[in-house]
């Protein structure tokens, strides 16, 4: 038993313990060919302002939209809690009613038990039996509470529709692109993160 545990622990044993790696890029710039790297560097803070500013639009755009929305969600939130509430006084009433009833039963259950334990008595005896059936029943139908409609949140809404808005714009990869062509060499290289020895 223990050698099949050790057998199928193994492999996680393996892959908790190893070194993680992650990948990183050196960039060596040709020697004679600033000029042409400079216009790639330009066009690399261009690109990510521009970027940062369609960011910042879809940002504007989804709070706004976030604002509408939990508007509406929270005038549906307060119908449906009033009718939450409505329900839950209902439910209560119902439950009370239902512990009343249990509570007789149950009375009348251990009665009838202590009597048909103690004298063997044919009717008690079926009469317990006949209660505890009902008890069973009744368990059954106990009330359930209703569900408790869920607050809207405004950070919920933005979080949701912001994930529309763009955070990457290619612009490292035309940096690449542009570093390359000037006759650049792009290299990458691993290196230890996690678990080094």
């Amino acid at each position: 038993m223990v050698k099949r545990l050790l057998i199928f622990l193994f492999p996680f044993i393996l892959g908790c313990g190893g070194p993680e790696f992650a990948v990183s890029y050196r960039y060596e710039p040709p020697a004679d060919n600033r000029e042409c790297l400079s216009k790639c560097k330009e066009e690399l803070t261009s690109c990510e302002l521009s970027c940062m500013g369609k960011r910042q639009e879809c940002l504007d755009r989804v709070r706004r939209s976030a604002e509408n929305i939990y508007k509406e969600e929270l005038k549906n939130y307060k119908r449906e809690l009033s009718a939450y509430q409505n329900a839950y006084s209902s439910y209560q009433r119902r439950l009370l009613e239902w512990n009343r009833s249990y509570r007789k039963l149950y009375k009348d259950y251990l009665y009838f038990k202590r009597m048909c334990k103690k004298g063997k008595d044919y009717y008690a005896c079926q009469r317990r039996d006949d209660l505890e059936e009902a008890l069973q029943t009744l368990s059954e139908t106990k009330p359930t509470p209703p569900e408790r409609p869920v607050k809207p949140q405004l950070s919920d809404i933005i979080r949701e529709l912001s994930s529309s808005c763009p955070s990457d714009c290619g612009c490292k990869e035309r940096y690449d692109a542009c570093f390359t062509s000037c006759g650049g060499k792009i290299i990458p290289y691993r290196y230890c993160v996690k678990n080094c020895k």
